[in-house]
């Protein structure tokens, strides 16, 4: 199995606690992967907000194609942008599994 750290030295790594009784991260690669989570949670958060701001222009039209437009096309971009975060967060679970050594 391919691995940037071999066993010896993961467990010389420092372990820090983020939360009292929640996460804890061992070594840089842990607080990496958990900053690039909330970053992802984050956009995800922020691309379902423009979601649902692309649904109302949509709705809201009233027969107006300018509006409708605007609508259709911020619910387009909402879509792709949700699409992207769900295949990074999938490509960096991927990857820190595969440099963790737990998943091939």
């Amino acid at each position: 199995m391919f691995s940037l750290i071999n066993r010896a030295s993961a467990a010389a790594l420092p372990t820090i606690t983020l939360l009292e009784g929640g996460t804890k991260l061992t070594g840089p690669g842990g607080v990496i992967s958990y900053v690039i989570d909330w970053i992802l949670i984050l956009a995800g958060a922020i691309a379902v907000i423009y979601l649902i701001y692309g649904g109302l222009l949509y709705i809201t039209a009233g027969g107006d194609a300018e509006k409708a437009t605007k609508g259709r096309t911020a619910l387009i971009n909402a879509i792709i942008g949700i699409v992207i975060i769900a295949l990074a967060y999938l490509i960096v679970t991927w990857v820190s599994s595969i440099i963790s050594g737990t998943g091939a």
